[in-house]
């Protein structure tokens, strides 16, 4: 393990410890000044209203250290709590109660003992169908009740919930402007910022898994997706937006997408760590949980048409049971993996789990309202971080979805695109140093290929000149004995003599043939004689022709592998100029500037139209090429009428 992770990862719980600490001691925005109170009704005291509540005694009602997590229950729960009203000129407040799925839900507002206001509402309603949508406040996810508190007096406010699931619940308080203005700006940024970055994070995650070509990866681009859709479902949004009419779903889609998120984040889990080769036997817990998961999402789809209780009893206090237990399998398994030191270099995979395992814990605990800390007697332990840090920002904290399972979700999905990037990085780098390999093996290929002409060249030219050239020198001087002792038969003697000019001419061809195959001036001497030699050669080839050679480059530092090169560009481009310029002048440089060679070679001939050639010719395709592996560039001006011009730029270090 790095020691920048150790240290980023010690920070990070400094911190936490820091803000649990210091953020007590701020008042958190919208909490409730007193205590809030329960009842549960039951046997002797249900279907009580607010008359039969206020008559109860006070020591009915009993108080929760962190309200409102109750639990299941098949009672009605009414709670009870008193505001006064501080302030100098307000007298309009808002009681908001978070959790957008309680099924009814009557709120009473009590001076002294007489109800001054009352409202029924509900997620069993339609949306456009709450009593309370005549006010402006009640466009919100959560349920929110004006109230109104006369200067320097008291209320006390009731609240009666029922619910077939486990109810969890918060309740808060707001002077009205705060709550609609200041309180919902921040709100509307946090949401924000959360939706922008999920989108930014789903394109460019698209992105990288198409390039990085590993398809498990596709499974935590749809954990992703899911989640950025589970947030708004279990906040209430997809109720006010998407389903208003149909309030049986906002028991079903939010449930379901959670357990659909889960199943690929499992997956992508599964496939990251390969456990089906690693760890076959994990690999079968693996996939009976999500076979069972796959199960219970068809059960989530279709309770509602059967009686709830069926479900909450036999399918979703079993279903968070077995996540919980799974999450902790996970742990075990990877703790197993850090002793044995197979993954120890993977640090923040670990910390991704335990962000997982942070927000499964925190979500089963508010979704069956089992508040295990304070049953194992660790209440004074409070895990949700995020919630510190809003109330340090003074932002309340109207999430229904505990913010520490939003920003751990927005960690792990910024630590997981950074691995998918290092590993794009990577592939990037391994294609690259591939090329490079084939490139050089492409070069290494070519060059043997051009070195094996060369030293053929070589051969035959030796061949050639030791052998056929003095043969035919040898012929030669035997016709002309010939000639000189059939003297006296002047019509033969003509006769051999004609044969001899043609020896002689077929001697001075194989000469040339040998000198072009390989210039015997550029073995002895060096290339600045065997350019020299060239040009020469050039003016004779071409009565008329003047070849200018202008050199100021130290030649004789040339290699002997890039001094051929050269020179057959030299020879295939003189060659052209005779073969097609009709030139009378040409002029050829090689110069030396501060890091290349430049050879220029430009003549007055015929030009031509380089628009109407498809692509170089074979004699051009060589010099391009030899200039290519010499790492140069060749350059090619031309049009009828104006000759031709033509650059090589070679880098000198490719010339030692």
């Amino acid at each position: 393990m790095k020691i920048s992770n150790l240290l980023a990862i010690f920070a990070l719980i400094a911190l936490a410890v820091w803000l649990n600490i210091w953020a007590d001691k701020v008042p958190k925005p919208g909490e409730i000044r007193g205590s809030i109170e329960y009842f549960i009704e039951r046997d002797g005291h249900k279907n009580l209203n607010i008359k039969d509540i206020l008559a109860l005694p006070d020591s009915v009602f009993r108080t929760q250290e962190r309200c409102c997590n109750i639990g299941l229950s098949r009672q009605a729960i009414w709670f009870r709590f008193q505001e006064k009203n501080t302030q100098p000129s307000k007298e309009d407040f808002l009681v908001e109660v978070v959790n957008p799925s309680i099924e009814s839900l009557l709120f009473f507002q009590v001076n002294g003992t007489t109800p001054v206001a009352s409202f029924v509402t509900g997620a069993s309603y339609k949306y456009w169908q709450r009593p309370d949508t005549s006010s402006r406040t009640a466009n919100n996810r959560n349920f929110i009740f004006p109230i109104k508190i006369a200067k320097d007096s008291s209320s006390w406010c009731y609240l009666k919930a029922k619910s077939v699931y486990p109810l969890s619940l918060r309740i808060l308080f707001f002077e009205k402007d705060v709550r609609m203005q200041q309180q919902q700006r921040n709100v509307d940024i946090l949401m924000t910022i959360f939706y922008v970055m999920c989108v930014v994070f789903l394109l460019l995650a698209a992105i990288l898994i198409q390039s990085i070509q590993q398809p498990f990866h596709w499974h935590y681009f749809m954990y992703v997706l899911l989640t950025t859709m589970f947030v708004p479902a279990h906040l209430g949004l997809g109720f006010r937006y998407i389903w208003p009419e149909y309030p049986d779903l906002q028991f079903v889609i939010p449930m379901a997408l959670n357990n659909l998120r889960l199943i690929f984040g499992i997956q992508f889990f599964r496939y990251y760590f390969d456990l089906p080769k690693t760890a076959p036997r994990f690999n079968k817990v693996v996939n009976w949980t999500i076979g069972i998961f796959c199960f219970t999402l068809l059960i989530q789809l279709i309770h509602r048409a059967f009686d709830p209780w069926l479900f909450v009893g036999w399918v979703f206090y079993p279903f968070f049971g077995l996540l919980v237990m799974f999450s902790l399998f996970v742990l075990a398994w990877l703790f197993r993996q850090i002793f044995l030191r197979r993954y120890g270099r993977i640090t923040w995979i670990y910390v991704i789990v335990a962000l997982n395992f942070l927000g499964v814990a925190i979500t089963s605990q508010q979704y069956t309202g089992f508040t295990w800390l304070e049953r194992f007697g660790m209440s004074w332990v409070d895990l949700d971080i995020a919630d510190k840090v809003l109330t340090a920002c003074g932002v309340a904290n109207t999430f229904f979805l505990s913010p520490v399972v939003i920003a751990a979700f927005f960690i792990e999905m910024v630590l997981v695109f950074n691995i998918s990037n290092k590993r794009y990085l990577k592939l990037i780098e391994k294609g690259q140093k591939a090329q490079m390999r084939l490139a050089k093996a492409r070069e290494a290929s070519l060059s043997a290929l051009i070195m094996g002409a060369e030293n053929e060249r070589k051969r035959i030219a030796r061949d050639l000149h030791d052998g056929a050239c003095v043969n035919l020198a040898a012929i030669n001087m035997k016709m002309d004995s010939l000639a000189e002792e059939l003297g006296k038969s002047p019509e033969l003697a003509s006769k051999i003599t004609e044969i001899a000019e043609d020896i002689g001419l077929t001697f001075k061809e194989v000469r040339d043939i040998s000198h072009d195959l390989m210039s015997k001036s550029l073995e002895k001497t060096g290339l600045r004689a065997a350019v020299e030699e060239l040009a020469v050669r050039g003016e004779r080839a071409q009565s008329g022709l003047r070849i200018n050679l202008f050199v100021n480059y130290p030649l004789e530092t040339i290699g002997s592998f890039s001094k051929i090169h050269l020179y057959r560009m030299l020879q295939e481009l003189l060659g052209n100029v005779l073969k097609h310029a009709r030139a009378t002048e040409v002029n050829l440089q090689m110069l030396e500037s501060d890091l290349f060679l430049l050879i220029t070679v430009e003549d007055n001939g015929v030009g031509f139209d380089s628009k109407l050639v498809a692509s170089d010719g074979i004699g051009l395709s060589n010099v391009r090429n030899r200039a290519d592996m010499l790492q140069g560039q060749m350059h090619l001006d031309t049009a009828l009428g104006r000759g031709t011009f033509v650059s090589i730029e070679i880098p000198k270090k490719e010339l030692e």
